[in-house]
């Protein structure tokens, strides 16, 4: 193990970016559950997702049959692996930490293996630069047209209301406004016993005979 080295890890993408993880015990678990030494509330993460296990250079990383896995430099593991200075440590596809050794000396990195560069966002695409207009040529010639006889079999006519449907309509509910009015009487007359008040029906004298008086 480097002598004076302090190991940690810095969560760079996740519930909470930028929170570190001081590593102090020999085995450190990390996952969902609240069982572990390393707690992560995030959907990706299993219950008992990955391990940290010491050694002598540092901590090595397993994976705990996650369901997403585990990913060191975005190759995903299936064995312990060593991990150096630097190092991306993912967890699923949302949670990216970082392994950092505070205090280890300079250039103190795994034989034949180049040191990580600091961990970076992303870059987005670059920015669109419109091409630079080309010299200018001579205009076009303008669009030769031919004259066709105007079809006047395509023009659109406005469609004349129908006067003779109205007046059907309008007769129609004229008729039916009597007819209502002629029934509504007749029930008044009727319910009022107003059948000698009429004067057609007042000509009639089977219907509207005198009373007789009665004879004592």
């Amino acid at each position: 193990m480097q002598s004076g080295a302090q190991y940690r890890l810095v969560m760079r993408r996740g519930p909470q970016p930028n929170q570190q993880f001081e590593l102090t015990r020999d085995k450190i678990t990390i996952g969902r559950d609240v069982t572990n030494d390393i707690i992560i509330s995030d959907p990706e993460i299993s219950r008992h997702h990955a391990r940290l296990i010491r050694t002598g250079n540092g901590y090595a990383i397993e994976d705990l049959r996650s369901t997403n896995g585990t990913f060191v430099n975005r190759q995903r593991i299936s064995a312990p692996q060593q991990l150096y200075d630097g190092d991306l440590v993912g967890l699923g596809e949302t949670v990216t930490l970082t392994y950092e050794a505070v205090g280890a000396p300079m250039g103190v990195t795994m034989p034949g293996r180049r040191e990580q560069p600091p961990y970076r966002e992303p870059a987005g695409p670059p920015p669109y630069v419109p091409p630079r207009p080309g010299p200018a040529g001579p205009p076009p010639p303008p669009p030769q047209y031919r004259d066709y006889p105007y079809d006047y079999d395509y023009e659109e006519e406005e469609e004349e209301p129908d006067r003779n449907r109205l007046l059907v309509i309008s007769c129609a509910a004229l008729t039916l406004f009597f007819c209502c009015v002629l029934v509504a009487g007749a029930i008044y007359i009727d319910s009022a016993n107003l059948y000698c008040d009429v004067p057609v029906i007042r000509s009639m004298d089977f219907f509207c005979l005198p009373t007789p008086i009665p004879l004592p």
